[in-house]
């Protein structure tokens, strides 16, 4: 099995990238901020390699295993892998909830609510509202509302994308899930639309949107991400592109390096990693990434 992973303090994030895939194409999906993103080209190991591998981690209670994608459950061991999942280890997932009516009946049925509980001030079970995907929402509504009621932690986000088909849904939404009983929540759009750049990189200025000129640095992370092929990055940039490993969590010798690591991307940083946004407490001014010694 190998030694235990021990999550150092100054982590506040652990992201596992079961599959890239996704069932949903939206316009602005992060996964996709590359022009060059290819969901289907990442290997993905099994769930029994998952929860070997997972189930070394030795975390904090208020830093949890994020199950995440793409559509995690896409993953054919999704189900299999939180409920082996060793009990001290707090688990969450990230969704779209579009699983079809069979798809939800069997997660019910087959997973103990219990398990994907914990004391945060966020549902345990985030899911993705797409208007340009999934239309009006009410269906969606209806399935969180169906887990809600079977006793699970859920709600529903949805990111302020400026397109007047977004804003518009999202504010129809938000009283459909208020009549629901279901905490509905928006994020603040990450991206570039019509020219204009959403959030906040005043940390870091200059280091996002795919710049032609990069510089160089030295670059630590607050997150451990893990790829669908257990392969770690030392940020999402290099998660989506598939590029620069720092290791891999199914081997036996693997080893979080808590340390700053040279890098020459300054300037396509990945928004998520340079944005200044709130911590796993919901607190604002934390970035994932620290850097230094640019030039």
């Amino acid at each position: 099995m190998g030694k235990e992973i021990k999550i150092p303090d100054t982590y506040k994030y652990i992201s596992a990238f079961l599959t890239m895939r996704c069932n949903l194409n939206c316009s602005f999906c992060l996964n996709a901020f590359d022009k060059n993103f290819n969901r289907k080209s990442f290997e993905e190991i099994s769930g029994e390699q998952w929860v070997e591998a997972l189930n070394k981690i030795e975390s904090r209670s208020d830093v949890p295993i994020t199950l995440t994608g793409g559509e995690p459950s896409l993953h054919k061991d999704f189900i299999y892998i939180i409920n082996n999942l060793k009990p001290e280890l707090n688990i969450d997932f990230l969704t779209n909830l579009s699983w079809g009516k069979k798809g939800l009946e069997k997660f019910i049925l087959k997973v103990d609510p219990n398990r994907i509980k914990r004391d945060a001030p966020y549902a345990s079970i985030r899911v993705s509202y797409h208007p340009e995907q999934m239309g009006n929402g009410i269906k969606l509504a209806e399935n969180a509302k169906k887990l809600q009621d079977a006793g699970f932690s859920i709600g529903i986000w949805s990111v302020l994308y400026p397109s007047q088909q977004q804003l518009s849904a999202i504010n129809q939404m938000q009283f459909v899930c208020k009549d629901a009983k279901i905490d509905f929540r928006i994020k603040e759009f990450t991206g570039e639309y019509k020219g204009e750049i959403y959030g906040n990189y005043s940390k870091f200025p200059g280091s996002a949107f795919n710049s032609k000129e990069t510089l160089q640095g030295m670059c630590k992370t607050t997150e451990l991400l893990m790829g669908p092929c257990g392969d770690v990055y030392r940020c999402h940039r290099d998660a989506f592109a598939g590029e620069n490993p720092v290791g891999n969590i199914t081997s036996p010798y693997f080893k979080i390096k808590d340390i700053f690591r040279p890098c020459d991307k300054y300037g396509q940083c990945h928004p998520c990693d340079v944005k200044v946004k709130t911590n796993y407490k919901q607190e604002l001014g934390h970035t994932s990434v620290e850097i230094k010694n640019v030039k």
